[in-house]
């Protein structure tokens, strides 16, 4: 049984994972309390599936970019429980997993996963899901948003945490976009026991959160 982790942002959520089926998930909105209730959360979500710590099997995480704080308490949980429980741990990108969740809706076409970062900027990464399996085409950077039309070709897909303000640029340089169905963390246990299965595994001690600018005081996103 996968456990995933997702805490990227301000809608964390917490979901159990076994033979191929999501056997429970929740979510919420929080306030930057992330160390408070990320903890309590998991308690519930083994409680209320009827089992305990010790039956995780595996444990998924979403490594960001996000929130700095917020980041860092999901990946430190992650990586307690999996040296705790002796399990493999898998750590996994927000926007790829953003990505994963519309891939269907692409059909084929690339995907560009985009969040607000704040500071003028949003963070983006491409993948693809074709006959060649699913990759990623370019990894997570940082790009001022009145720069971002350049990072789409004609045909490709937007998708992610688009704000309202976001949506309507992307809409004005034509740009489809894909909104997810589902929340994160569904993805994150579903492609976390993908890449476990496919033996690959992350070292738990070497594991930390994706940053794409160095933080700050104060909350921060990116």
């Amino acid at each position: 049984m996968l456990l995933g982790i997702e805490s990227a942002s301000d809608e964390p959520g917490v979901a159990l994972w076994q033979h191929g089926t999501l056997l429970r998930a929740a979510s919420w909105t929080t306030r930057q309390n992330h160390s408070r209730e990320l903890l309590p959360a998991i308690e519930r979500l083994l409680a209320d599936q009827g089992t305990a710590k010790a039956d995780i099997s595996a444990i998924a995480v979403d490594i960001g970019p996000g929130g700095y704080a917020a980041l860092r308490v999901g990946v430190s949980i992650a990586k307690a429980l999996a040296h705790a429980l002796g399990v493999p741990l898998a750590g996994i990108g927000r926007l790829e997993l953003d990505a994963w969740l519309v891939r269907d809706q692409a059909s084929g076409r690339r995907i560009v996963a985009v969040h607000a970062a704040g500071r003028g900027e949003a963070a983006v990464a491409a993948y693809t899901s074709q006959e060649g399996g699913w990759r990623e085409e370019s990894p997570p950077r940082l790009r001022q948003r009145a720069e971002l039309p350049g990072a789409f070709g004609r045909d490709d897909v937007a998708t992610g945490d688009i704000d309202d303000a976001l949506a309507r640029e992307l809409a004005d340089a034509g740009i489809a976009i894909a909104r997810p169905p589902r929340h994160r963390v569904e993805a994150l246990a579903e492609l976390g026991a993908l890449r476990l299965a496919e033996g690959r595994a992350d070292d738990p001690a070497a594991l930390v959160p994706l940053y794409l600018r160095a933080p700050a005081i104060g909350p921060q996103g990116g």
